[in-house]
């Protein structure tokens, strides 16, 4: 029976998409009679049958520099040793890279699974606006202003340049595994083109669907209220800007509309949405916070349209891939792999360019001229065409292979 090392530093319900899948992958693994442990410091991680789990503080998710010291230290200690001595392969999807070269030495397997740009992007983020291969300066200038910006954080923006220089170990380490795991093509395109060497390691496997999202049948009626949800939270990487531009943009026109807002917003976010729609009479939001995966069913199954306005290149958005299978139209920016799994469908004509506003207003105007019946249809074009993409025999049978022919 092969054993396998899973060193996640969150597992499902923390975090977000890429611990999810993981949590996916773990469970077909376990059916298909996979020996695995997990190692973690998620204090209490959804249980998996038959799958053993040793908790940790040495895995707590802090800055590249605090965060690969504490890995180093787990990799000195004696449990972590016996944990390679009972194992044969270790899959890390999340970046516990500095624990590959111990694993090499011990004999292991290492399966590196990407759910991001780690490999080839400091902050693990490609943004629209960077060119496919970052010359070393402005990558570093792109580092800083994500420490500066993005994390607000003064303390991890001084030590950006050490931070830098530690990436630089971690892309070394990639290159020793034995097999790498992009989650979509244009994922892996942009991580061959920077890191050629290892063209003969990487493949691209779909995340598999989750189980809810398998058997559902969505009977799913839409009202004369234009209705659109944004699941991104105030993120700026997810482009919550542009929402707010909408929502201003619709106000100023007077069309009736109504915006529903899940995850998290900052009050002075609130606020901001609150002062575009106080004079307007047409315009609805409805702000749900964090919601379930049941709520979010039902949030789709009342909504034209997801709105999808992402500046970066987001490998495979498990937000899109729900919509299209609940038959509803994405509004999204044509960005990772979200052309690649809309192509030939009906959401091929609202895929617009990140971070232009303008043309996000006119590909939601164009979905407002169409009728709720005829939005319906369109969305059962996509959800079809989804289903045969995302089959799950074919997904279930390359995970497997992944972890055999490494």
């Amino acid at each position: 029976m092969t054993a396998i090392l899973t060193v996640s530093e969150l597992f499902w319900p923390e975090g977000g998409g890429a611990e999810y899948a993981t949590y996916l992958i773990l469970q077909l693994l376990a059916k298909r009679n996979y020996e695995i442990t997990v190692l973690t410091s998620t204090k209490h991680p959804a249980k998996i049958p038959g799958v053993r789990y040793h908790i940790t503080p040495l895995l707590k998710p802090a800055n590249r520099i605090t965060r690969w010291t504490l890995i180093k230290t787990l990799a000195k200690t004696l449990h972590f040793k016996q944990l390679l001595k009972q194992h044969d392969i270790l899959y890390i999807p999340q970046a516990a890279y500095p624990l590959i070269p111990d694993a090499k030495k011990a004999g292991l397997r290492v399966i590196v699974h990407l759910h991001n740009y780690m490999p080839i992007r400091y902050h693990g983020i490609k943004y629209y606006f960077e060119p496919d291969v970052e010359p070393l300066y402005d990558e570093l200038k792109l580092a800083i202003m994500h420490e500066y910006y993005i994390q607000k954080s003064f303390t991890r923006t001084l030590l950006a340049p050490l931070s830098y220089a530690l990436y630089f170990y971690g892309k070394s380490w990639i290159t020793q595994a034995d097999a790498i795991i992009c989650v979509s093509k244009r994922q892996m395109e942009l991580i061959i083109t920077s890191m050629p060497q290892i063209r003969d390691k990487i493949q691209v496997v779909y995340n598999p669907l989750p189980p809810h999202m398998v058997i559902i049948e969505p009977q799913k009626q839409l009202s004369d209220m234009p209705t659109f949800l944004y699941v991104g939270g105030d993120s700026y990487i997810k482009g919550f800007f542009h929402v707010l531009y909408l929502v201003k943009y619709l106000a100023k026109q007077s069309v009736k509309a109504r915006f529903i807002l899940a995850n998290n917003y900052s009050p002075k976010a609130l606020q901001l949405l609150r002062t575009i729609t106080q004079n307007s009479g047409s315009i609805e939001v409805e702000v749900r916070g964090r919601i379930t995966s049941q709520e979010l069913i039902n949030s789709l199954l009342e909504t034209w349209a997801l709105l999808f306005p992402s500046i970066s290149e987001e490998p495979l958005p498990y937000a899109v891939v729900e919509a299209g299978l609940t038959a509803t139209v994405p509004i999204a920016t044509s960005v990772g792999g979200v052309p690649e799994i809309l192509k030939e469908t009906p959401a091929e004509q609202f895929l617009f360019t990140p971070g232009d506003l303008e043309q996000f207003a006119e590909r939601v105007e164009h979905l407002l001229i169409h009728t709720p019946r005829e939005i319906l249809r369109m969305g059962v074009e996509i959800r079809n065409k989804l289903k045969h993409i995302f089959n799950t025999e074919t997904i279930e049978s390359k995970i497997v292979g992944s972890f055999k022919n490494t």
